[in-house]
């Protein structure tokens, strides 16, 4: 029988697919794409196929995939090329594996059209007020006036809208609102009521199955925290609930929970639809990367 891949679609420094396809090498076939060396591959979309130069020879690349992983995308830097250009070239290279990655009919974990829409806060936070789930009191505004009017310091904290990591001195900026704001008429901002959390829950889900780790830190972002303690426990009954309402809602078949416990209430914070997962396999010893092959194989 002819052998099919799994196509991942990734960059050239993901240690996490360096990982997975070295762990598994001997079980299932890979081509690796990496978007910030596209060069490097030879893909043409034609009226009889889509093409692929794979061991020196031309294969159609849809009829020779299982599936497509698609994983966090860079952009090649392309400095060698006038930065009057570059703009534009991004796009076309951005729109290019985007489009390729959205018309396959089989299994893609998961279509970037679709990790768009639910990566976007604004869009989370009304899923989180549809179903009804458990949130600190949220704002999203560029109105400064309204904010020092209306918040009291040190009782909110400031959040990136979008899932890409916001740092300054290696800090990622999730920080208590100490001093009033200003200049965010052009930069929309994620205000969240601070709670005195017991403890995090992070919740990876994998087609069916569930991964619920505790995660006790002292910080407001347990991401900048190097005295974290994880402990892999049973999923809550109604953390599971709301997982499964936003994942048969949104179509997602991966998905990554961030809650914060007080008082065995469950607060919702977000759903990173691509979120990282690595790190827990190797702290707990877990099978997510065997339950996502087995997923992309099937």
């Amino acid at each position: 029988m002819e052998k099919k891949f799994i196509l991942i679609i990734t960059s050239s420094f993901d240690k996490t697919v360096d990982i997975l396809i070295d762990k598994y090498k001997s079980k299932y076939f890979f081509i690796r794409i990496n978007l910030d060396n596209i060069n490097k591959y030879k893909i043409s979309i034609t009226d009889d196929g889509i093409f692929y130069e794979y061991d020196f020879k031309l294969i159609n690349l849809f009829e020779s995939i299982k599936s497509i992983y698609f994983r966090k995308i860079f952009l090649p830097d392309l400095l060698d090329y006038d930065e009057n250009y570059r703009n534009f070239m991004h796009k076309e290279i951005y729109n290019f594996i985007v489009g390729l990655a959205d018309s396959f009919d089989g299994k893609v974990l998961s279509k970037p059209s679709l990790l768009r829409q639910v990566e976007n806060k604004v869009y989370q936070l009304h899923l989180a007020k549809k179903f009804n789930f458990l949130i600190p009191k949220s704002i999203i505004t560029n109105d400064e006036n309204y904010i020092n009017n209306k918040l009291e310091l040190n009782k909110w904290i400031v959040k990136p809208l979008s899932m890409g990591k916001i740092t300054e001195n290696k800090k990622i900026l999730t920080n208590v609102l100490t001093s009033k704001v200003n200049n965010i008429e052009f930069s929309p901002t994620y205000f969240q009521s601070k709670i005195e959390k017991d403890y995090e829950l992070r919740v990876t889900y994998i087609n069916g199955f569930f991964y619920c780790v505790r995660i006790d830190s002292s910080k407001v972002d347990w991401r900048d925290d190097m005295s974290v303690k994880y402990t892999l426990v049973d999923t809550p009954d109604i953390v599971k609930k709301e997982c499964i309402e936003f994942l048969e809602y949104t179509g997602l078949i991966f998905g990554a929970f961030d809650y914060m416990v007080k008082n065995n209430q469950y607060y919702f914070l977000e759903c990173n639809p691509n979120g990282q997962w690595l790190w827990l396999e190797n702290e707990l010893n877990l099978d997510i990367s065997n339950k996502i092959l087995e997923y992309l194989n099937g």
